[in-house]
């Protein structure tokens, strides 16, 4: 039984939980949050997390002054939900303070939470995300879909419009399965084109110099190469139904190239309307281009539209 023959529940977005800290990295989201959750009829909570050790490191004389920020943050928040971003959606806000994680994992069981939406700087290294350092750890434990909006989103004047490209970036790993789910259902539900894209290993078509460098570098011929990504893209094609495949119109897009390079290149080249990943590495012993966290996080850089990640 192939992956496309196996029934995959169409997602949907009820409850969307967007964690904001009123930075204008959050505020670049709210174009996109608002058309998910008019596409999907979703109730938007919104949630700020004040730092826990600003206050558990505060003298007692001075703890009036600490709860300043909670009430800056409840004025900002009321200001935020009364906005046009959020006219005619559902929503709940909550200010708490304590570790990010910790906070927003309990909402969101509370809210019973199908998708968490979040802004970014973009910074190298930690990654640092407009909640703080430990931000990242979103991507690694959340069980929901993580949206996430880049400093490079240049399409946010097009989040209402249907019709640009759902482009499905996989590795084939089982994570990859459940990230499809999402990518069909986003295409379908906005009548939008799906790129369907895999990026195999970068291979060394010519002879090294000295036979120092074989032990570093793979060696494949060009007639290799070339097998390997006809047979990445017969296995692209398998991961639709016929059904699928006629309603979607997918294009596939197989190169051998750096897995972000590729990804972020034909996103802006096709001016995608999302990137959708999974979230688990490649098996060890595939000759697949992975998708770990570190790519999904260089993606997330410097993509220029939104970026769902999705864990199995």
């Amino acid at each position: 039984m192939t992956v496309a023959d196996r029934p995959i529940a169409v997602p949907v977005f009820r409850s969307i939980l967007y964690a904001t800290d009123f930075s204008p990295s959050s505020q670049a989201v709210l174009p996109f949050l608002r058309a998910l959750a008019l596409r999907y009829s979703a109730t938007v909570h919104v949630l700020h997390v004040l730092p826990a050790e600003a206050w558990s490191s505060a003298p007692t004389d001075t703890l009036p002054a600490m709860l300043k920020d909670r009430k800056d943050a409840e004025v900002a928040m009321r200001g935020l939900i009364a906005g046009e971003s959020f006219r005619g959606i559902p929503s709940t806000a909550t200010v708490e303070r304590g570790e990010l994680w910790q906070v927003l994992s309990s909402v969101l069981g509370e809210k019973q939470v199908d998708l968490i939406v979040l802004g970014t700087h973009g910074r190298r290294g930690l990654l640092k995300m407009v909640l703080g350092s430990t931000a990242e750890e979103v991507f690694r434990r959340a069980s929901c879909p993580v949206l996430t909006v880049g400093p490079h989103t240049a399409n946010r004047g097009r989040a209402e419009v249907a019709g640009a490209p759902v482009l499905f970036a996989t590795d084939f790993s089982s994570g990859a399965e459940h990230a499809l789910a999402y990518a069909r259902s986003l295409a379908h539900a906005t009548r939008s084109p799906l790129l369907m894209v895999h990026a195999v290993a970068p291979a060394v078509t010519n002879m090294p110099a000295s036979m120092d460098s074989v032990a570093v570098d793979p060696i494949v011929s060009v007639e290799i190469a070339a097998e390997i990504e006809a047979a990445a893209r017969r296995k692209l094609e398998e991961l639709l139904s016929e059904e699928e495949a006629r309603i979607l119109k997918p294009e596939y897009v197989v190169e051998c190239a750096s897995a972000a390079e590729l990804i972020v290149g034909t996103a802006e080249k096709r001016q995608a309307g999302m990137i959708v990943m999974g979230a688990h590495k490649a098996p060890a012993h595939s000759v697949a281009s992975h998708l770990p966290w570190a790519t999904a996080s260089e993606v997330v850089r410097a993509a220029s539209c939104p970026v769902l990640t999705v864990r199995s």
